[in-house]
């Protein structure tokens, strides 16, 4: 903390930057706590504006006109640019690579949070925490369930429920007959699905008692719980989560302020508030032993090794074709 307000500081001494600071945020990423947790606090200490712009969060053209100075994009997006050249390759002895935890570490990129679709039921915990194959028996637990209405994710949770190792799950999708295989198990389940779109559906479906099980969004679940003051239960055992990252383009107007922004983000104590905030995993390696303890348990980055992680290029090289495929079976 010393070290970084002394940066504040001298950088507050050396007057504002010319022009704002412009950071790019996708849809459906927490931009509100973003830009007051991890971003404002740099902004005030060195008298710089501070532009927050919405991008479709599809292609890397969409930061092409005009070229913010940081940007927040995913596994696959970051591999795009950093290989394309991009986005710029971080100076990671200023940054303290020492300071992150290994999974938010890449050449063009530093973790912004991470983010996990799990298996999640209102009200207390059941003696023994329901898994996928019980979000399938719907004999012993009747009731329905959401899932979301697309191809991504459920073709990894029905291989889950159908008995496939976590690290089985992609070699198995990539062949004709594991997709096969994925489709059947959702044939099983699908008169007793509520699809949605976005996350706040899901987390209304299920604090409003619609579904018994849902697969959503561990953050927007656990916060529609907190705000209406009862638990939601997560199992973090066979969730799937996903880095999303900042990333500074190679033509960024003011690149050396967003790197210094990316140091002061990546102070523990304000990784921390952000994750207690969002209920998202911090990419800072201390700021967990900040959490209480309650809060801290029940956070991603504390049960990552429950988790199997998103695989972004299969999903680059399959997307399209699949959820052609899961349109095409949903219509049936």
């Amino acid at each position: 903390m010393r070290v970084l307000a002394l940066l504040a500081l001298a950088l507050a001494a050396a007057g504002p930057a010319p022009q704002p600071l412009t950071v790019a945020i996708p849809p459906g990423a927490p931009a509100e706590p973003l830009r007051r947790l991890l971003l404002k606090p740099y902004a005030d200490a060195t008298a710089t504006q501070l532009a927050t712009t919405s991008w479709d969060g599809a292609g890397l053209d969409g930061l092409k006109q005009p070229v913010p100075d940081l940007a927040l994009v995913s596994g696959l997006q970051l591999a795009a640019g950093c290989r394309a050249q991009f986005f710029a390759r971080l100076d990671w002895s200023r940054l303290g690579k020492e300071r992150s935890v290994p999974a938010a570490v890449s050449d063009c990129g530093i973790g912004a949070y991470l983010a996990v679709t799990a298996l999640a039921w209102d009200g207390d915990e059941p003696a023994a925490a329901p898994g996928w194959t019980d979000f399938w028996d719907v004999a012993r637990r009747p009731g329905r369930r959401g899932l979301p209405r697309s191809a991504r994710f459920n073709l990894e949770i029905a291989l889950l429920a159908d008995g496939v190792a976590a690290g089985d799950v992609y070699r198995t999708l990539r062949s004709s007959d594991g997709l096969d295989r994925a489709f059947r198990k959702l044939d099983q389940l699908k008169p007793y699905i509520i699809w949605w779109d976005q996350p706040a559906q899901a987390a209304a479906l299920l604090t409003g008692g619609r579904v018994l099980f849902v697969a959503a969004p561990a953050d927007a679940v656990q916060q529609a719980g907190a705000a209406g003051h009862h638990h939601v239960g997560v199992q973090w055992r066979g969730s799937l989560g996903e880095w999303r990252h900042w990333a500074v383009p190679k033509d960024a107007p003011h690149a050396g302020g967003a790197l210094l922004a990316l140091i002061v983000a990546g102070d523990p104590a304000r990784q921390a508030s952000f994750a207690e905030t969002t209920f998202l995993g911090p990419a800072s390696k201390d700021a967990p032993d900040l959490l209480p303890l309650a809060a801290r348990a029940q956070n991603p980055i504390a049960n990552q090794g429950a988790m199997l992680a998103l695989d972004e290029a299969f999903w680059a090289d399959n997307r399209e074709k699949l959820e052609a495929r899961f349109a095409a079976w949903l219509a049936k």
